[in-house]
């Protein structure tokens, strides 16, 4: 769903939001900018924006000194461009052949590592009259997509044959770059650093050579490169449990919902299904308008804290899919009054990594399983 007023919110009736700062976004691109100030930065957009939203993620990015932007999927990029974004967008994985005439016709970077995808793409910018930018992914150890280090030479040689191709850059990515000091991502570094020397000595000459995520950009300095890929802590989200206050990133997303139902509750009652939750005095029972269909997990019931007029209140029996519940003991709150399920209030935060912790996760899963029925409200200055 694309973002929509405090106006609109109210008037569509939508219980459940989510707050977006976009300056936040914009301060955040400028502090791992100025972390890698040799290389460009990529604005890394998939998954909606890991649930954030587009285009006005995007478009923040931008406007904040990212360069470029990432993407999963082809749809993902022509959504983008659709809503006029003409920076370069990369698209990380080879889609379906069937997609390649899109690829071209809408001037998109695209990723190869297999024979078959980089031939078809060729033979359409061809028959496009144009040669399409790749990138070729090569694969240190992952083991996901990218050319083996073994058969590098042999992709090399195909891709000089295949006259409708540019090959402007070389990529790949870690796998565990979020542990510090771990000793394969040395190996991966190295590993990437050898390859690059390769494709260079066969007479290939690339623009760009990227592997450096957002943990790298934090806290490996000879992995930036060419470009870095901001993703999660473009977002305010660390990276891992190590990165936690590593650099003044500011959270970016919070998550909002309505008391939609407000009673007194006798004591020996219990809550929601299964009515694994007692009462073990008579108390004012609040039913919140969000649930699982809205990406606040089942495994959250009975473990999760929600923000209720500055003061953290657990969450009362089962999360049901579009509704939950919240003893909040003696006080008198009213239907209408908004609930905190991520962000901040009077003091008190609840984090994306403290919900992931719960439901033995990660930080960048609780944002991006937001789903499109839940609106984006994007504060701060709009996006140009």
């Amino acid at each position: 769903m694309a973002g929509l007023s405090r106006r609109e919110i109210d008037a569509r009736g939508h219980p459940v939001w989510a707050e977006v700062d976009l300056d936040a976004l914009r301060h955040n691109v400028r502090v791992l900018r100025d972390r890698a100030p040799g290389a460009e930065l990529m604005g890394v957009v998939k998954g909606y924006a890991y649930g954030h939203g587009n285009p006005e993620c995007a478009v923040a990015m931008l406007e904040a000194g990212a360069t470029r932007l990432g993407v999963a999927r082809v749809a993902e990029a022509l959504h983008l461009r659709d809503r006029g974004i003409a920076a370069p967008i990369h698209v990380f994985t080879e889609p379906p052949v069937g997609a390649v005439a899109a690829l071209v016709e809408r001037d998109l970077v695209a990723t190869v590592y297999t024979l078959d995808f980089a031939r078809a793409l060729s033979d359409a910018a061809e028959n496009a009259g144009r040669r399409v930018k790749v990138h070729l992914k090569l694969d240190t150890g992952m083991h996901r997509v990218g050319v083996l280090a073994s058969e590098v030479p042999d992709a090399v040689a195909a891709l000089r044959g295949l006259p409708g191709l540019e090959l402007e850059g070389l990529w790949s990515h870690l796998a565990v770059a979020d542990v510090p000091d771990h000793p394969f991502t040395r190996k991966q570094l190295d590993l990437f650093e050898d390859l690059c020397g390769q494709v260079q000595r066969a007479g290939l000459r690339v623009r760009y050579r990227h592997i450096a995520n957002s943990a790298a950009i934090l806290s490996l300095p000879e992995a930036h490169l060419d470009i870095v890929r901001a993703g999660v802590a473009a977002y305010g989200l660390w990276p891992g449990p190590s990165f936690v206050g590593c650099a003044p990133l500011r959270p970016v997303l919070s998550l909002r919902a309505r008391v939609i139902m407000a009673k007194d509750v006798p004591a020996g009652d219990r809550l929601s299904y299964g009515l694994t939750y007692e009462l073990r005095r008579d108390a004012r029972v609040i039913t919140v308008g969000a649930g699982y269909a809205d990406g606040y997990d089942r495994r959250l019931s009975g473990r999760a804290d929600v923000i209720v007029r500055g003061r953290r209140r657990r969450v009362s029996g089962t999360v049901c899919m579009d509704q939950f519940m919240v003893d909040v003991g003696d006080t008198d709150a009213q239907v209408g009054e908004t609930i905190t399920l991520i962000g901040e209030d009077g003091g008190e935060r609840v984090t994306a990594e403290e919900l992931a912790e719960l439901i033995g996760t990660i930080n960048y899963e609780v944002t991006a399983r937001i789903p499109s029925r839940v609106p984006r409200l994007f504060t701060g200055r709009a996006p140009a």
